[in-house]
Parts: structure tokens; C-alpha cells; sequence
């Protein structure tokens, strides 16, 4: 066998294969010889079946057989014979069997790079609490008075934070591009609306009609509307004022509590729970920038785009190039990060189990109100079991860091 292997970078191997005649003579023989006894032709005994007519009749089919396995088996030789960690599945193309019955094929493998692991225990991580906590309090106080609030039906003009019942319909260059929305319930001047949408809307009575130009930006997570003009047409069909609720005995007793002390003091427990997973995330943040930041190396593309497309998933972005371009810093260093965890966790002997994943699943199931069985196919995706060995390693560093 002779093969010619050039990196035009760190991770890709470019890899030109040729293999002797002998090798597939001798396995394309092989396969008929273990045919031979099961073969079933017309006019002859089952194993009976002479090898010239066999050879006839499949020689073809089992010189492909043989193609392939051949270079399954040399591709393992050459990643062995040169000590290569592969970090996809290669690609052969240019497969040629010349008329002596040589091989010759071109594989594109990408590799995970060699790169000697810094330090990464005992790091010094700067521990941030975070401030605001009366403020948080009271934030979250009121966003349980606003989770009880009554609402009543007025006929006086729209004012802001009034809500609306509306019927609306969308509209790009004149032509409807979607079915008209029924019964939707909009809390004017909020943020999460258009501007525009919002000065339309505020001084409305039910039975007005009234009508929003918006420019969409580009990287809207609506596609039907992202990019472009469109115009939205309201009708309105009832304005309604909130009311929300007194912060007292009464409003504690209304949310299942036995007290306003105990409604108080469960909030107050939550603020520094949600606060110690902040500071923590944060520290975990720091170990991931130190890594990312002290390990110099280019990771392999397939990983990169990976992660282009999981932050795309993650933040419901459009799929177009300004998209990725924008997400592309990110990902190479996630990218960089998993193939760090990856040789820390063979080091450390890290690894997640298929129990842990299972757990992990009934968690997430529980959380998400959802039958465990619709997350099974989770204990089989490659990349769910990267981000638990990515956590655990985090963790691994972590406890061993100097916190101060």
C-alpha cells in the first residue's frame, strides 16, 4: 500500500491511497469462497454451484463488497500506523479500481489537533457577588402581584400597559403573507412589541381599526417577517385595565402561603439560590475563557459548524450568512472548549455514563412537564453527551480552583 499525506491545516489531512492488485484479487476470492456454500442458482444444488458461474453472475457485486471493505480496514491502518484521532467521519472520494484491479481513493479526514494541555488546577477564579438584592426583592414581588392581577373591560382610550384584544392581519408590499390572527391579547407600550406598534395602539377604543408600518430586522426569529416591510392592520375588540393586587396578608394567604413573613422569606431563598447559580456561572465562565484563551489551536471545521447551528437552535436565529458570521467568534470557541474538556477528561479518566444520562433525562422530563420516552432519543446524540462531559469537567476544575 502506498499513501501520500499532506495537512494543509492543523486538523485536515489530505490523504492519496493506492493498494496492490493482490489485495482485492485475494478478497473478492475470500467473499466467493464463503458464498459459494449458500448460493441458490437455477439447475444446480445450493453449495453445488460451480465458481466460474458464481463469479459470472456476482463478480461484480462482490468486487464492490470487497472494494469496501478493503478500505474500511485500510483507513483503519492508516489512522493507527499514524496516530491520527479523528474528529468526523472521513470522506472518500475520487475512488477508482484501475484494470489491474489496484484501489485508489482520496480521503479527507479531519483530525482533533495536537496541542500540549496547560495548567487547569488549582486556577485563581474571582468569585463576583452580585448586587441589587432589595431591588431583586421588590422585582419579584411585583412580578407576583402582576402573575395575580384582574382585569376589567373599559371604554376610555388605550393607555400604556392597558391590554387589547385585537384581530390583526399582516400584510408586505400589499399582499397578505400569513393567515389573520384571532384574539390576541397585547399589553401595550410593552417592550417585547414593535414601536410602532405600540404608538399605533396607545388611544385606541374597542372598534377602532388602525394600521403599523414596521421594517423587521433581518435576524427576527419570525422568517415569515424577518428582513422586511411589513404592515400590520388591528382591529381592536376590547381594552382592558389592570389591576394588580395589595402586598399583604391577604395577597400571601391568595398565593398558598400561611403568611406574608413565609411569602418573604421563600422569595428571599429563591433570589439567593438563583444568585449562588450566577456566581457560580460565572465562575465557570472564567475557566472556560482561560482555556479557550491559553490553548492555541484551530479546531476542525465540522465542529465549528456544529456549534453554529446549536447557538442558532439555542437563540432561535434565522438561518442566512450575516447570522452565522455573527455566531462564528462563538463557536470556534466552544468549539475549542469541548476538544480541551475531551483530552482533560481522558486524563482525568471523565466520563459520563449511560445511567447519568438517563437521570439527567427524568430530570429534564420532569422539569418540562414531558414523558421521558419523547427525550430517549437523547442517550444516542453524540453532541448531548459532549455537553454533559463538558459540564462535569468544568465541575472537575472547579472544585479544585483557588476562589477568592
Amino acid at each position: 500500500m502506498e499513501t501520500n499525506i499532506i495537512a494543509p491545516k492543523e486538523w485536515l489531512r489530505e490523504i492519496d491511497v493506492e493498494i496492490e492488485p493482490e489485495k482485492l484479487k485475494s478478497k473478492t476470492d475470500g467473499l466467493l469462497e464463503d458464498y459459494k456454500d449458500k448460493a441458490e442458482v437455477p439447475g444446480f444444488r445450493k453449495g453445488r454451484v460451480p465458481r466460474y458461474i458464481l463469479k459470472r453472475r456476482l463478480g461484480s457485486a462482490l468486487e464492490s463488497a470487497a472494494v469496501e471493505e478493503i478500505i474500511e480496514q485500510v483507513s483503519k491502518e492508516i489512522l493507527e500506523e499514524h496516530k491520527l484521532k479523528p474528529a468526523a467521519q472521513a470522506k472518500i472520494t475520487d475512488l477508482e479500481v484501475t484494470p489491474d484491479k489496484a484501489i485508489r481513493f482520496h480521503m479527507k479526514l479531519e483530525v482533533l489537533p495536537e496541542f500540549d494541555l496547560k495548567d487547569y488546577e488549582e486556577l485563581k477564579l474571582k468569585k463576583h457577588e452580585p448586587a441589587g438584592f432589595d431591588q431583586e426583592f421588590e422585582k419579584r414581588l411585583r412580578a407576583l402581584q402582576d402573575k395575580c392581577a384582574t382585569f376589567k373591560s373599559v371604554s376610555r382610550p388605550a393607555r400604556e400597559h392597558d391590554y387589547l384584544t385585537v384581530n390583526y392581519r399582516t400584510f408586505n408590499n400589499g399582499k397578505e403573507i400569513s393567515k389573520p390572527k384571532i384574539n390576541v391579547m397585547l399589553d401595550v407600550g410593552d417592550k417585547m412589541n414593535f414601536e410602532e406598534v405600540n404608538r399605533t395602539l396607545t388611544g385606541v377604543r374597542p372598534g377602532d381599526e388602525r394600521s403599523a408600518e414596521v421594517e423587521v430586522a433581518p435576524d427576527n426569529p419570525e422568517k415569515e417577517i424577518a428582513g422586511r416591510k411589513i404592515t400590520f392592520k388591528f382591529t381592536v375588540l376590547e381594552v382592558k385595565e389592570k389591576t394588580v393586587p395589595e402586598i399583604n396578608e391577604e395577597f400571601a394567604l391568595d398565593l398558598g402561603y400561611d403568611s406574608m413573613d413565609a411569602l418573604r422569606q421563600d422569595v428571599n431563598e429563591q433570589i439567593l439560590a438563583d444568585r449562588a447559580q450566577l456566581v457560580e456561572n460565572e465562575l465557570k465562565n472564567q475557566i472556560f475563557d482561560y482555556l479557550t484563551r491559553e490553548h492555541d489551536f484551530e479546531p476542525p471545521q465540522s465542529w465549528v459548524n456544529a456549534n453554529v447551528e446549536r447557538m442558532r437552535r439555542e437563540y432561535k436565529l434565522s438561518d442566512n450568512e450575516e447570522t452565522h458570521k455573527r455566531l462564528l467568534p462563538g463557536a470556534v470557541k466552544r468549539a475549542k472548549f469541548d476538544i480541551i474538556a475531551a483530552r482533560i477528561a481522558e486524563k482525568e479518566k471523565i466520563e459520563v455514563t449511560e445511567e447519568e444520562i438517563r437521570q439527567q433525562i427524568e430530570t429534564l422530563a420532569e422539569n418540562a412537564k414531558r414523558p421521558a420516552s419523547e427525550l430517549a432519543p437523547l442517550l444516542d446524540n453524540p453532541a448531548y453527551r459532549t455537553e454533559m462531559l463538558r459540564e462535569k469537567v468544568i465541575k472537575f476544575i472547579l472544585n479544585k480552583a483557588d476562589v477568592n
